[in-house]
């Protein structure tokens, strides 16, 4: 796992960059692959989504992914957001919910982490 050195600086957030080293996945897919999206072994995407849970000490059905549609279009999740569809298509994340893991993937896409005290 890898880490912004600007965003260590802060305690308010906990972050990680995660590559493709260290998964399970097999074949074409053979990576820390957790994109549902995909046609990978679903066992395979579960076991990469715990390899990351284990690093980030948090249950992986916990870690919010959104379905990435390559768009403008996000999700925000307020402090009182209850969460209930996992299917959600966007390509952003906004929150401000404590102690709530979310994640973009990504592939040839670069991602940003936006942190705002």
């Amino acid at each position: 796992m890898f880490y912004s050195k600007k965003l260590l600086e802060f305690s308010e957030i906990n972050h990680g960059f995660f590559n493709k080293d260290n998964g399970v996945s097999k074949g074409i897919y053979k990576s820390l692959n957790c994109g549902f999206g995909s046609k990978d072994n679903k066992t395979n995407i579960k076991k990469n989504l715990k390899i990351i849970k284990e690093k980030i000490g948090k249950k992986s059905k916990e870690i919010f992914l959104v379905k990435q549609i390559h768009s403008n279009k996000f999700i925000f999740l307020s402090k009182n957001s209850n969460i209930e569809n996992r299917s959600i298509n966007a390509d952003a994340i906004i929150t401000e919910k404590k102690n709530f893991p979310i994640a973009v993937l990504t592939a040839d896409c670069a991602p940003l982490l936006i942190f705002d005290k």
